[in-house]
Protein backbone atom coordinates (compact mmCIF):
# COMPACT_ATOMS: atom_id res chain seq x y z
CA UNK A 1 0.00 0.00 0.00
CA UNK A 2 2.88 2.39 0.70
CA UNK A 3 3.95 1.98 -2.89
CA UNK A 4 0.62 3.42 -4.12
CA UNK A 5 0.00 5.98 -1.37
CA UNK A 6 1.04 8.97 -3.49
CA UNK A 7 -0.99 7.83 -6.52
CA UNK A 8 -4.02 7.34 -4.27
CA UNK A 9 -3.64 10.84 -2.81
CA UNK A 10 -3.19 12.40 -6.27
CA UNK A 11 -6.28 10.63 -7.60
CA UNK A 12 -8.33 11.79 -4.62
CA UNK A 13 -6.97 15.33 -4.91
CA UNK A 14 -7.94 15.56 -8.58
CA UNK A 15 -11.50 14.76 -7.67
CA UNK A 16 -11.74 16.73 -4.42
CA UNK A 17 -9.26 19.61 -4.99
CA UNK A 18 -8.69 19.85 -1.26
CA UNK A 19 -5.57 18.34 0.31
CA UNK A 20 -7.11 17.47 3.68
CA UNK A 21 -10.18 15.85 2.14
CA UNK A 22 -8.00 14.07 -0.44
CA UNK A 23 -5.77 12.65 2.27
CA UNK A 24 -8.82 11.39 4.17
CA UNK A 25 -10.41 9.91 1.04
CA UNK A 26 -7.15 8.25 -0.01
CA UNK A 27 -6.71 6.70 3.42
CA UNK A 28 -10.32 5.56 3.55
CA UNK A 29 -10.04 4.14 0.05
CA UNK A 30 -6.90 2.26 0.98
CA UNK A 31 -8.58 0.85 4.08
CA UNK A 32 -11.51 -0.27 1.93
CA UNK A 33 -9.07 -1.85 -0.53
CA UNK A 34 -7.32 -3.67 2.29
CA UNK A 35 -10.64 -5.02 3.55
CA UNK A 36 -11.64 -6.04 0.02
CA UNK A 37 -8.29 -7.53 -1.01
CA UNK A 38 -9.99 -10.93 -1.42
CA UNK A 39 -11.92 -9.49 -4.37
CA UNK A 40 -8.73 -8.51 -6.21
CA UNK A 41 -8.26 -10.80 -9.21
CA UNK A 42 -4.83 -12.33 -9.61
CA UNK A 43 -3.14 -11.52 -12.89
CA UNK A 44 -4.60 -8.01 -13.01
CA UNK A 45 -2.85 -4.76 -12.23
CA UNK A 46 -3.21 -3.65 -8.61
CA UNK A 47 -2.96 0.13 -9.17
CA UNK A 48 -6.12 0.50 -11.33
CA UNK A 49 -8.08 -1.63 -8.86
CA UNK A 50 -6.91 0.51 -5.94
CA UNK A 51 -7.45 3.80 -7.79
CA UNK A 52 -11.01 2.76 -8.68
CA UNK A 53 -11.73 2.34 -4.97
CA UNK A 54 -10.04 5.65 -4.07
CA UNK A 55 -11.81 7.59 -6.84
CA UNK A 56 -15.17 6.11 -5.84
CA UNK A 57 -14.49 7.10 -2.23
CA UNK A 58 -13.59 10.62 -3.42
CA UNK A 59 -16.75 10.88 -5.49
CA UNK A 60 -18.76 9.82 -2.44
CA UNK A 61 -17.03 12.61 -0.52
CA UNK A 62 -17.93 15.12 -3.27
CA UNK A 63 -21.59 14.09 -3.14
CA UNK A 64 -21.56 14.36 0.65
CA UNK A 65 -19.93 17.80 0.43
CA UNK A 66 -22.60 18.98 -2.01
CA UNK A 67 -25.35 17.84 0.35
CA UNK A 68 -23.69 19.64 3.26
CA UNK A 69 -23.19 22.79 1.19
CA UNK A 70 -26.80 22.79 0.04
CA UNK A 71 -28.01 22.37 3.61
CA UNK A 72 -25.70 25.15 4.83
CA UNK A 73 -26.88 27.49 2.07
CA UNK A 74 -30.51 26.87 2.99
CA UNK A 75 -29.75 27.97 6.56
CA UNK A 76 -27.60 30.93 5.53
CA UNK A 77 -30.14 32.59 3.27
CA UNK A 78 -29.27 36.20 2.70
CA UNK A 79 -25.53 35.87 3.36
CA UNK A 80 -23.32 36.91 0.46
CA UNK A 81 -20.29 34.81 -0.53
CA UNK A 82 -16.89 36.23 0.34
CA UNK A 83 -15.30 38.34 -2.40
CA UNK A 84 -12.46 36.88 -4.42
CA UNK A 85 -8.98 37.30 -3.00
CA UNK A 86 -6.25 39.10 -4.90
CA UNK A 87 -4.48 35.78 -5.57
CA UNK A 88 -7.47 34.60 -7.58
CA UNK A 89 -7.01 37.43 -10.02
CA UNK A 90 -3.58 36.19 -11.11
CA UNK A 91 -3.77 35.01 -14.70
CA UNK A 92 -2.49 31.49 -14.05
CA UNK A 93 -5.02 30.91 -11.32
CA UNK A 94 -7.79 32.24 -13.52
CA UNK A 95 -6.80 29.86 -16.32
CA UNK A 96 -6.71 26.97 -13.87
CA UNK A 97 -10.14 27.94 -12.57
CA UNK A 98 -11.52 28.04 -16.09
CA UNK A 99 -10.03 24.66 -16.93
CA UNK A 100 -11.53 23.15 -13.77
CA UNK A 101 -14.87 24.76 -14.60
CA UNK A 102 -14.74 23.28 -18.08
CA UNK A 103 -13.88 19.87 -16.63
CA UNK A 104 -16.70 20.21 -14.13
CA UNK A 105 -19.14 20.56 -17.00
CA UNK A 106 -18.32 17.02 -18.14
CA UNK A 107 -20.21 14.05 -16.80
CA UNK A 108 -18.59 12.31 -13.85
CA UNK A 109 -17.43 9.33 -15.95
CA UNK A 110 -15.88 11.64 -18.55
CA UNK A 111 -14.06 13.68 -15.88
CA UNK A 112 -12.67 10.56 -14.23
CA UNK A 113 -11.26 9.17 -17.48
CA UNK A 114 -9.58 12.52 -18.25
CA UNK A 115 -8.21 12.84 -14.69
CA UNK A 116 -6.75 9.35 -14.69
CA UNK A 117 -5.22 9.51 -18.15
CA UNK A 118 -3.89 13.07 -18.27
CA UNK A 119 -3.47 14.15 -14.67
CA UNK A 120 -2.25 10.84 -13.21
CA UNK A 121 -0.64 9.60 -16.45
CA UNK A 122 -2.31 6.22 -16.14
CA UNK A 123 -1.39 4.15 -19.22
CA UNK A 124 -4.27 3.03 -21.43
CA UNK A 125 -3.76 -0.58 -20.35
CA UNK A 126 -4.23 0.29 -16.67
CA UNK A 127 -7.06 2.64 -17.51
CA UNK A 128 -8.76 -0.25 -19.34
CA UNK A 129 -8.45 -2.36 -16.19
CA UNK A 130 -9.77 0.50 -14.07
CA UNK A 131 -12.79 0.90 -16.35
CA UNK A 132 -13.09 -2.85 -16.88
CA UNK A 133 -13.18 -2.51 -20.64
CA UNK A 134 -11.01 -3.00 -23.70
CA UNK A 135 -8.21 -0.56 -24.56
CA UNK A 136 -10.10 0.41 -27.71
CA UNK A 137 -13.04 1.43 -25.54
CA UNK A 138 -10.69 3.55 -23.41
CA UNK A 139 -9.47 5.33 -26.53
CA UNK A 140 -13.00 6.05 -27.71
CA UNK A 141 -14.10 7.27 -24.26
CA UNK A 142 -11.08 9.54 -24.04
CA UNK A 143 -11.72 10.82 -27.56
CA UNK A 144 -15.37 11.59 -26.76
CA UNK A 145 -14.53 13.21 -23.42
CA UNK A 146 -11.85 15.42 -24.99
CA UNK A 147 -14.13 16.34 -27.90
CA UNK A 148 -16.84 17.36 -25.43
CA UNK A 149 -14.28 19.30 -23.37
CA UNK A 150 -13.16 21.18 -26.49
CA UNK A 151 -16.79 22.00 -27.31
CA UNK A 152 -17.38 23.31 -23.79
CA UNK A 153 -14.21 25.39 -23.94
CA UNK A 154 -15.09 26.79 -27.38
CA UNK A 155 -18.57 27.71 -26.22
CA UNK A 156 -17.95 28.94 -22.66
CA UNK A 157 -14.20 29.60 -22.31
CA UNK A 158 -12.82 30.54 -25.74
CA UNK A 159 -9.80 32.22 -24.13
CA UNK A 160 -8.52 28.72 -23.29
CA UNK A 161 -8.67 27.38 -26.85
CA UNK A 162 -4.99 27.89 -27.60
CA UNK A 163 -4.02 26.01 -24.42
CA UNK A 164 -6.02 22.83 -25.19
CA UNK A 165 -4.84 22.40 -28.77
Amino acid sequence: MRRYQEAAFRAAFLVLRDAAEAEDAAKEGMVKAYRAIRTFRRGHEFRPWLLRIVVNQSLTTVRSRRRRTAATERFAVGEQPLPHTLDETIIDRERARLVWAALDSLREQERVVVYLRYFLNLPEKELAEYLRCAQGTVKSRLHRALRKLREVVARRYPELLGELS
